[in-house]
């Protein structure tokens, strides 16, 4: 767990592990070169299960890189200073590992809270979260959004050290963990039930930080993409905010790419010295970025349009 100037959350936090129905925990707390009175805090405690340690660098990343050999279970999960663990929580990953073989990610459904209303947005990403989750259709929607929240996970050792642990993350690294766990072939498992409670508030690094904007998870998911679909013809479905970011970053690594709109008075026109095309003649047999995501019936017109042409979503079309 790392933490840096987390003192207004961290009791709450250390409480909720404290009352774990499961008590054969070690909790590695990282201090991120905090300037509160965080790390007294937690050392207040005085519980033999929960160590301190400082980051050697600086960081989430560093951070968590640094907790690697101190790690003595043979179970591994991360937790959030800001946030709070359900009681069964560790219970209930547990109970999903130990009924499976190795290479299996357990997690669970996730619920925002926070001291003052929580966004639309927010409360649309926890719902798109725990749909997936419910259905186990995580890979399918990769490359949407980060489809497995932060701190709510856990694995067995072995398989996090057959892929080096935290070592080889680059940030947005939640998403990108999500994406190694993938090339491994490791399979992620839901319980069904609420393993995490998301703090919602101001001061979230996930506010705060360049590293988790948009542009950043654009950046990491359109690099595995490419690697995935290197050897396809490449569509880009969409004009607006999204596709006009992701044209120029496709521009930029100077790879091909045919881009199609659905307004008539933007077809024929050049953007990024890329003609418009009407998606109408959408050929087959490529892959599609769409970087649109309509409202429901929108979204269901689109898909079914995307069939016609032989496109499936999360196979050779996928939502960005």
């Amino acid at each position: 767990m790392p933490f840096k100037n987390a003192s207004p959350y961290l009791r709450e936090c250390i409480e909720s592990i404290l009352i774990q129905k499961h008590t054969d925990w070690q909790l590695i707390a990282v201090d991120d070169h905090s300037c509160d009175d965080s790390k007294a805090i937690i050392e207040s405690y005085q519980d033999k299960r929960i160590n301190v340690i400082k980051n050697k660098g600086k960081g989430i990343i560093e951070a968590l890189q640094t907790t690697h050999k101190y790690l003595e279970g043979d179970y591994v999960t991360r937790m959030d200073a800001d946030d709070i663990m359900p009681t069964n929580k560790l219970c209930t990953f547990l109970k999903t590992l130990e009924s499976q073989s190795n290479g299996i990610i357990a997690t669970g459904n996730v619920k925002y809270f926070g001291e003052q209303e929580i966004s639309e947005g927010y409360l649309r990403y926890e719902a798109w979260l725990n749909k997936i989750s419910d259905q186990q259709d995580f890979y399918k929607n990769i490359y949407r959004e980060c489809v497995v929240a932060s701190p709510n996970w856990m694995m067995r050792k072995k398989d996090f050290d057959n892929i080096q642990g935290f070592d080889k993350l680059a940030y947005p690294e939640d998403y990108d963990m999500v994406f190694h766990w993938r090339k491994a072939g490791f399979i992620i498992k839901s319980s069904h039930q609420l393993t995490h409670l998301w703090r919602e508030h101001p001061d979230r690094i996930s506010r705060k930080s360049k590293v988790y904007q948009q542009e950043s998870f654009f950046r990491l998911k359109l690099r595995y993409f490419l690697e995935e679909f290197k050897e396809k013809e490449l569509f880009l479905i969409g004009t607006k905010k999204k596709g006009i970011l992701i044209a120029k970053m496709l521009k930029k690594r100077k790879i091909a790419f045919r881009w199609f709109a659905k307004t008539p008075n933007l077809i024929g026109q050049k953007k990024y010295n890329v003609v418009l095309e009407n998606i109408s003649i959408l050929p087959p047999g490529g892959v599609c970025i769409l970087s649109i995501y309509p409202e429901k019936k929108e979204r269901q017109e689109l898909k079914d349009f995307m069939k016609k042409r032989g496109y499936y979503i999360g196979t050779t079309a996928h939502f960005f």
